[in-house]
């Protein structure tokens, strides 16, 4: 959403002109990125963004490779059998969605779209569509510069150079996108800030700074032994700590308090280096997405170039975990592990349980060497844990070891799947302990020796976690500690839930998520109840892929209809279970951890969601930014997601009698709108011309309302809040009034289908289509505009014309064209509206819905593609399955933003879904004679209703602030339970934050501001717009209630100081809209009669007709 300042008053000809987007990333362009210097260095303590010294923020400027395996039949006696049986497998195989070489389940699909494949790990819905964008005549294009998939995506991205493989769409907007940019990708150590991504509860880097080489043990010398530095590979874990101000939120962290893990890379002695990767200049450190993994939503696996490594990165992650491997000398890879904190004690195999029963020594505390090899004079009152001579011994671990940094006070636990060999090297402790005293590494443990363990051919995964952030309590640092007194709840950092963590964490040390899954099994036909209640269910499914350190075990759960169910809690978590016969598998299964968020709990475990956010229950939790994160238990998360209600264009009731007529008065002059000749021509962008279309389609479906109450057209009524009483009223009301002909609604529906339709003629003017015309992006997998470059005259601007013609596209080249929608910003917000306007011309001339169903799908499956089965756009592509909401941000945030994915307006991501569904339930009815496409429609509505009830969900938790009970300073608030609406309602921001709205969520910062206008107003409001039925569910009355008067507020404060800027922009539109959401029904419409009539007809108004606007409110509930 991104309206500019000031819009242009409409001309007497109510005709709408479109209004210029302003810039959203400064003028970067492919070819300046050597130019660019992406972020300042903030020091020592690296903030991820900046808080100034008042608490205020600085304002900022998936799915897998489908494997065609062919299976060689040898001739044999049984050979015919053997073909068949083979035949039948391998096919099962090539459907599966990520499928593992051990899975032999079989293939379900049901061609008439209501049913769902079953992959043998996640339940998979049929495609919406496999045809080809380009055969139907859109034109194709390959991109280049930072437009083009970076390097890390390696085999997964098909180069255009003739080879044999098979194109992967892939991920634009995925929350670990910063870790796969085009910087990221060539060095990471360059990106500063950047190349850092959250995994919730680890920030994790993946550029562990350069160490000093270390002394040799016999005749070294200070000088000769740190004067050369070698370069590590791997990952970094970083602990974040919320920061907050009045308006806003971040997660911060200090680089010194890191910790990496990874392995020593020597360019001269690489033994897996690509040597086409080493003449494209590839840093020793550099990596790519791992080619035998599948792309998903919930991780990324690495794979590095020059080091036989592999690290997997998932969402919930309790631990760091990295893979190594051996060299080309069959030698295994050697782990090493940095700090920026001095060791004060390291503690080898301390589980007290194995030392009793195995016979085992005791658990051995560790002396490091120093990092000149010499000897150094400690304070006897505060020594590190360095020998007398300076030398490193070599000491055995067999399971694990643990170890206490200085500065930060962490604590930290490594556990190796094998025995190793280990060393340490630390820096002496001054008298008086001060954070980051020396600069750079000030601890590190190296293996120098793997053992053979139970299979020797078995790779060594080491696993790190923080198990205490706060381990004496006397840290420098204080943040990690004073923040825990103020959360009302024990968490796994504290002292009383330390022992019973690590039990936890040792059990579920042999088990890492490798190739984590999501799968959605939405409800097969109409048996559920659509009057009422939750409505259809869709399950969601996470597996976690869950496979064991020891190759023998590889996957330790049994894919075959596995059903993860709520079982008692157990050491403190909240547990999930596999429903399966074998109870090994089962036994092993429950070991493996993974933390969970507050709604994935209400979910898992609905029997203790009051006791989400209680200080009496015994989980393992710790607070993120998103709220109580707790431990769980289980490979396999079955997520059940009520759709709610069934989207309607209709409200929960009528209009009121006595606004009826105002409304019908209303209609007769928005009906004659005429959408502007540059609209219906295609030259424009895509998100005002789309706001404009699904205005006039409100305005229609407005009408048609009114017609049916007044000829009492009961069938058409389906108001789920009205009695009998009101409708009547309604009905004698509408019985009165004038309502437009026929003829003039035939007239805007004419205009509405050409401006619809135009976007989806293919080839350009020339051709009939869009002067900006859509495109196939082969590169990506994506529909994009080609852009506009708009030249008209003065005083036409309505009569312009795009000054370019494909293969020139400004919206490819430059991503503040059209609001980055070559860059993948914001489809679901453009193509949200135009899928809207699309069902109402569907609706109303069903014909012409049945011949441009395809075109209409291409939309759709850009961004919520449900199936691996079409190969030409990425699944889901704004999701993110983790947290629920969708991130609006694409290509160019990878490169630039050290806060993640964002997203602004949490409204327009719902209202783009409600079009998803109500598209669907139009086509149902258009296909009703057809029963492959009245399935395939079915699809369409479901996917659109379960990506609505997410959206909600987490517009709830995230955008939607709702104040504190406890004003203490660096409280968390604890939310208002008497919602309501369906949900109830967890906040989980620190009391300091004051404002009732979230202008900007990234994933690590949320504040309160918007990319395109200072106002406080706008910051509100673009959380509002637009308004359709689907705001009753959006806006619960209580939270409407705490935000009217700030929003009123800042209107005025807006008009006042910035020319009429509130009212001019169609802002006090939303004011009125958001005072009727707190039943003050006569009072709003008093403000919406007060906004002027050229600003209703205007591309601003945020999309809101008068006639709109009066539905809206008239339609709310009365307090």
């Amino acid at each position: 959403a991104r309206p500019k300042h000031k819009q242009s008053p409409s001309h007497s000809s109510r005709r709408a002109t479109m209004a210029p987007p302003p810039a959203r990333y400064g003028s970067i362009s492919p070819d300046d990125i050597e130019e660019v210097e992406l972020l300042p260095s903030h020091g020592k303590e690296t903030y991820i963004g900046s808080i100034d010294a008042g608490g205020e923020e600085e304002s900022p400027q998936q799915p897998t490779k489908t494997r065609w395996t062919r299976h060689h039949c040898i001739s044999y006696t049984l050979a015919a059998l053997i073909c068949v049986f083979s035949a039948h497998y391998w096919h099962a195989r090539s459907l599966s969605y990520g499928g593992d070489d051990n899975d032999t389940s079989d293939v379900n699909a049901d061609n008439s779209g209501n049913g769902n494949i079953s992959t043998g790990r996640v339940p998979m819905p049929p495609a919406l569509s496999t045809v080809d964008p380009t055969s139907m005549g859109f034109r194709s294009t390959t991109r280049s510069g930072l437009a083009l998939p970076s390097k890390a995506w390696g085999e997964h991205y098909l180069n255009n150079n003739g080879d044999e493989q098979v194109f992967t769409p892939l991920p634009t907007n995925e929350w670990y996108g910063n870790i796969v940019s085009h910087l990221a990708a060539t060095d990471p150590s360059k990106t500063g800030e950047v190349a850092h991504v959250y995994t919730i509860p680890y920030v994790l880097g993946v550029s562990p700074p350069q160490v000093s080489k270390l002394p040799k043990q016999k005749n070294s010398t200070p000088k000769t032994a740190t004067s050369e530095l070698q370069t590590m590979a791997g990952i970094e874990l970083f602990m974040p700590v919320m920061k907050a101000g009045a308006s806003n939120m971040q997660m911060v962290f200090n680089t010194l308090n890191g910790v990496s893990l990874g392995a020593i890379v020597k360019e001269d002695e690489s033994s897996t280096t690509d040597k086409k990767m080493k003449k494209t200049g590839s840093a020793l450190i550099s990596y790519i997405v791992d080619p035998d993994e599948a792309i998903s939503p919930l991780g990324v696996s690495l794979k590095w170039n020059h080091v036989n490594m592999k690290s997997h990165i998932v969402r919930g992650m309790p631990y760091g975990t990295v893979r190594f491997g051996k060299d080309a000398m069959k030698k295994s890879v050697l782990p090493t592990i940095i700090a920026g904190n001095r060791a004060v004690s390291i503690v080898i195999d301390s589980d007290k349980e194995e030392n009793q029963s195995g016979g085992d020594a005791s658990s051995k505390k560790m002396t490091c060497g120093s990092f000149t090899g010499e000897p150094i004079h400690q304070d006897p009152n505060h020594m590190a844990p360095i020998s007398h001579d300076g030398k490193a011994q070599v000491y055995s671990v067999k399971r694990e070891l643990v170890f206490h940094l200085d500065q930060s006070d962490f604590t930290w636990v490594v556990f190796f799947s094998k025995p190793v060999k280990v060393q340490c090297y630390s820096d002496a402790m001054p008298a008086v302990s001060v954070p980051g005293a020396i600069a750079g590494v000030q601890f590190r443990l190296n293996v120098v020796e793997v053992g053979d363990g139970e299979n020797p051919e078995d790779e060594l995964v080491v696993r790190m976690a923080l198990l205490d952030g706060c381990t004496t309590g006397k840290s420098i640092i204080k943040e990690h500690c004073e923040h825990l007194s103020s959360l009302g709840y024990e968490t796994i950092t504290g002292k009383k839930k330390a022992k019973e963590y690590l039990k936890v964490l040792r059990e579920g040390a042999k088990l890492y998520p490798k190739s984590p899954l999501v799968g959605t099994q939405f409800p097969e036909g109409e048996d559920e109840d659509d009057s009422g209640g939750e409505g259809r269910v869709t399950n969601v499914v996470f597996d976690w892929d869950a496979t064991s350190v020891n190759s023998k075990a590889a996957h330790v759960v049994s894919k075959a209809k596995a059903v993860a169910s709520v079982v008692e809690a157990s050491s403190g978590l909240r547990a999930t279970s596999i429903i399966n016969t074998a109870s090994k598998a089962k036994k092993e299964n429950d070991a493996f951890i993974m933390f969970a968020l507050p709604h994935h709990l209400e979910s898992l475990s609905p029997t203790t969601t009051a006791n989400a956010n209680s200080e009496a229950d015994d989980s393992l939790c710790l607070h993120t930014f998103h709220g109580r994160t707790c431990l769980v238990q289980g490979s396999v998360w079955n997520l059940p997601v009520a759709h709610g209600k069934p989207q309607s264009f209709l409200a929960d009731r009528p209009p009121l009698a006595n606004v009826i007529p105002s409304i019908a008065e209303a209609l007769t002059e928005d009906i004659q709108f005429k959408i502007s000749d540059n609209i219906l021509r295609g030259a424009a962008d895509t998100y005002f011309s789309g706001k404009i279309l699904a205005k006039m389609g409100r305005v229609i479906e407005i009408n048609e309302e009114l017609q049916n109450l007044k000829s009492s057209q009961e069938e058409s009524y389906n108001y789920s809040d009205a009695d009998d009483t009101v409708i009547e009223e309604a009905v004698s009301a509408a019985a009165e009034v004038t309502l437009p002909s026929q003829e003039e609604v035939e007239y805007l529906l004419d205009d509405l289908q050409q401006a619809v339709e135009i976007w989806l003629n293919p080839g350009g003017k020339e051709k009939g289509g869009a002067e900006a015309e859509f495109i196939y992006d082969a590169s990506w997998g994506g529909f994009v505009n080609c852009g506009c470059k708009y030249t008209f005259q003065k005083h036409h601007e309505d009569k312009g014309y795009c000054n370019n013609t494909f293969p020139e596209c400004p919206a490819l080249a430059d991503v503040n064209e059209d609001f980055g929608n070559g860059w993948y910003n914001d489809h679901h917000f453009h193509y949200g509206y135009n899928i809207y306007a699309a069902a109402v011309v569907a609706k109303h001339r069903p014909e012409w819905g049945r011949k441009y169903y395809e075109q209409i799908l291409l939309y759709i499956r850009d961004i919520a593609n449900p199936s691996v089965e079409d190969t030409y756009f990425p699944m889901f592509r704004q999701k993110d399955w983790y947290l629920g909401n969708s991130w609006a941000a694409g290509l160019m945030s990878m490169e630039l933003s050290p806060h993640g994915r964002e997203q602004e307006s949490s409204s327009e991501a719902i209202a783009a879904f409600e079009g998803v569904a109500l598209y669907g339930s139009v086509m149902m009815e258009a296909f009703a004679e057809d029963e492959e496409k009245l399935g395939s429609a079915r699809l369409v509505r479901n996917v659109g209703e379960l990506l609505t009830a997410m959206e909600v969900s987490a517009t709830n938790r995230f955008w939607h602030v709702w104040g504190s009970t406890n004003d203490e300073e660096g409280s968390v608030t604890k939310g208002i339970t008497n919602a309501t609406n369906d949900h109830h309602h967890i906040n989980s921001y620190p009391a300091k934050y004051k404002k009732p709205v979230v202008g900007m969520m990234h994933e690590t910062m949320a504040s309160f501001q918007t990319w395109f206008a200072p106002e406080d107003v706008v910051s509100y409001g673009i959380q509002l717009m637009p308004l359709t039925a689907v705001a009753e569910r959006r806006d619960d009355p209580e939270w409407s209630k705490i935000l009217y008067p700030v929003y009123a507020k800042s209107c005025k404060t807006a008009n006042e100081d910035n020319d009429g800027f509130c009212e001019d922009n169609g802002w006090s539109i939303l004011q009125a809209g958001v005072l009727a959401e707190t039943g003050e029904i006569y009072g709003a419409l008093e403000l919406a009669a007060e906004v002027p009539d050229e600003v209703y007809a205007s591309d601003g108004a945020c999309g809101n007709s008068l006639s709109n606007t009066l539905w809206f409110i008239s339609t709310r509930k009365q307090s």
